[in-house]
């Protein structure tokens, strides 16, 4: 029988997507992967919308903001999360070397991905915590994924940006890091499943085979035992540093910034990602409850199939 293709799109491959892929859990549901790694948002979610991806594992934050016609194109669309992904954020809000504190943010360009979604938020929000408002303090300018936004900050376009790099990275780029955001956000959704509800409803089964693989896939990934596996796959991703995939075990398997257990879709982060976008004045409140954007008969339908 010929194997289900699915079209997937992401920022890269996450250790229980590379577990699902070269450990065979994909083959066993029948299924093919065809994986495309974009470098920014706007093009992540358009070709969702577009139908050129079946679905997408992304932050919930995006998810939520195009939902909710916040994203870079103004107009609703009906988003479905339907499985877990990670937990917490690591991320750093990384400043060219001269600055010394916040203040020295004012009136500067800031980088980000996308100015309504995604980490930006987060920075929108420890900037307000510091005194410092969007619009009135500083401005935002979008450059795309972390690496471009880095190149951003080395080459004087910006000042600050929310950044996932080594901090030995950052060093050697000659810039430095003001703040980190496990300091100011305890719980962050990301890396979930999504797509759009109607595609969910018509491909229902073939859904819940992806979900039953990734979970096995997870189960996978969480289990002590496979720890050198796991550093294996995670090798190539890591420009085959062996530290550094290392750490990034370390981080996937970390209860507060790891894979969930199971898949588990994380609501408690979703609340918190909506929390940040009312802080950021990006929705009145009452804001909407997680379960708005969630629909987890397909995880449940996958979990009670599993053997």
């Amino acid at each position: 029988m010929a194997e289900d293709l699915l079209r997937i799109g992401t920022f890269g491959k996450d250790a229980a997507l590379l577990a699902a892929e070269g450990r065979g859990f994909l083959k066993a549901e029948n299924l093919r992967v065809e994986t495309n790694i974009v470098t920014d948002s706007p093009t992540l979610l358009r070709n969702l919308i577009s139908g050129r991806y079946d679905l997408i594992l992304n932050n919930a934050d995006n998810v939520i903001a195009w939902a909710e016609g916040q994203g870079a194109d103004p107009k609703p669309n009906d988003f479905v999360i339907f499985l877990g992904g990670h937990q917490g954020l690591k991320q750093k809000l990384v400043v060219l070397s001269k600055v010394q504190d916040f203040g020295d943010l004012k009136g500067k360009v800031l980088a980000v991905d996308a100015p309504t979604t995604g980490f930006a938020i987060v920075m929108i929000a420890i900037l307000k915590q510091h005194g410092l408002e969007q619009g009135r303090d500083y401005t935002l300018k979008m450059f795309g994924n972390t690496t471009k936004r880095a190149d951003a900050l080395e080459r004087g376009e910006a000042w600050a940006g929310m950044l996932n790099l080594a901090d030995e990275e950052i060093e050697k780029r000659g810039l430095k890091i003001l703040a980190r955001s496990e300091d100011y956000v305890e719980h962050y959704a990301r890396g979930l499943g999504a797509t759009r509800r109607d595609w969910a409803g018509k491909n229902e089964a073939l859904l819940v085979r992806f979900i039953r693989a990734m979970v096995r896939a997870t189960d996978w990934v969480l289990e002590p035992k496979n720890k050198d596996a796991v550093v294996a796959l995670l090798l190539p991703e890591n420009k085959n540093h062996r530290r550094r995939a290392e750490e990034a075990y370390e981080e996937t398997v970390s209860p507060r910034f790891g894979l969930t257990p199971r898949g588990r879709i994380d609501l408690e982060g979703i609340r918190t990602v909506l929390e940040l976008r009312e802080a950021a004045g990006l929705m009145k409140p009452p804001v909407p409850k997680p379960e708005k954007y969630v629909d987890e008969d397909y995880y449940k339908k996958a979990l009670a199939s599993l053997t």
